[in-house]
């Protein structure tokens, strides 16, 4: 018998993905639609989450390393994990405070 699974459907409605692909990694590194470049608008602290402008949109994110993202620096999009996108500097140069 097919059984309903709210908690997979609301995922899916919420993270825009096919519920037969809701349960699986929330890392989408792989994923093309979540690779490229994006504009910081709120400072990204080191592993702390910050946001940037990507694809026309607002978004979380996040930075693994040990810098400081000020707002305007141009990131680079490495992948997602649940609604936050994770990014790195495009620079080698970039800023740490």
């Amino acid at each position: 018998m097919l059984a309903f699974n709210s908690i997979k459907a609301f995922n899916s409605f919420l993270f825009n993905e096919p519920i037969e692909q809701a349960a699986t990694s929330f890392l989408s590194e792989a994923d093309p639609n979540y690779r490229g470049r994006a504009i910081v608008s709120e400072i990204i602290a080191p592993h702390k989450r910050g946001r940037v402008k990507f694809q026309g949109s607002w978004w979380l994110a996040q930075c693994e390393q040990d810098v400081t993202l000020a707002v305007g620096e141009v990131v680079q999009v490495i992948g997602r994990q649940n609604i936050t996108l994770l990014v790195k500097p495009t620079s080698l140069s970039a800023a740490s405070y």
